[in-house]
């Protein structure tokens, strides 16, 4: 993982929307979105949940 998707994946385990994680890192909604798609995409699951659930452990 890239130190940003590092970021944005501990967010995520704090329950927090893009929107949320967007304005405490300053960047946009979207772009935290696109970050969690290439995070499904490493993990190989097909939902946020699922996501979680793999960061977790």
């Amino acid at each position: 993982m890239t130190t940003r998707e590092r970021e944005i994946a501990q967010f995520l385990v704090a329950g927090k929307s893009s929107k949320e994680i967007g304005k405490q890192l300053g960047i946009g909604y979207r772009t935290v979105d696109a970050h969690r798609a290439r995070l499904m995409r490493k993990f190989k699951v097909t939902s946020s949940n699922e996501l979680i659930a793999k960061l977790i452990g």
